[in-house]
């Protein structure tokens, strides 16, 4: 009798997903539209809802897949065992700290700035994706790709594109 299955590996990131996409699916109503040069079907609000939608799906498929291959485990004559949630981290440990990661990047752009934030988010992301026994090596390389990459997208978008960038510290410095 089988006795371990992976069927939550799919139903619990749906579900975390779809409340994620339907917090930002709420959102959408805040953004202020902007008509622009004119009347459009498409204004502000199209693009988010869009990806709002596919993420949405996509959670579903997901919660769908992990039911799916639920009943096929019971079927099979699988027995359920209490799921371990350690396990589960430890099996999935870069894509949850890359979430991690991204939310904190993102929470303290405003405050902190595009570049030092750019440049802290790339090193640890690099750090994440990178095996622990070979960090004594990669870090300062992760920080001088970091660096380089923060600045020439700053340069990028804001010198070039004109992209208005969060400033945060580097304000008080004039940059």
């Amino acid at each position: 009798m089988k006795r371990n299955s992976k069927f939550m590996m799919d139903i619990l990131p749906g579900i975390v997903i779809a409340l994620f996409s339907i917090g930002y699916l709420s959102l959408i109503p805040k953004i202020q539209t902007f008509t622009g040069m004119g009347s459009t079907p498409l204004t502000n609000h199209f693009v988010p809802a869009l990806w709002g939608g596919f993420l949405l799906v996509l959670a579903l498929w997901l919660i769908v897949r992990g039911l799916r291959k639920r009943a096929a485990f019971l079927k099979e004559g699988g027995k359920i065992e209490k799921f371990d949630l350690k396990a589960a981290f430890d099996e999935k440990r870069e894509v949850i700290l890359s979430f991690v990661v991204l939310t904190i990047y993102v929470a303290l752009m405003d405050a902190v700035g595009f570049v030092p934030m750019t440049i802290l988010y790339l090193f640890a992301q690099i750090l994440i994706l990178t095996p622990t026994s070979k960090w004594k090596k990669t870090w300062l390389p992760a920080l001088i790709c970091g660096i380089i990459c923060a600045v020439l997208f700053y340069f990028i978008f804001r010198m070039k594109l004109n992209v208005l960038l969060p400033q945060g510290i580097l304000k008080s410095f004039g940059l």
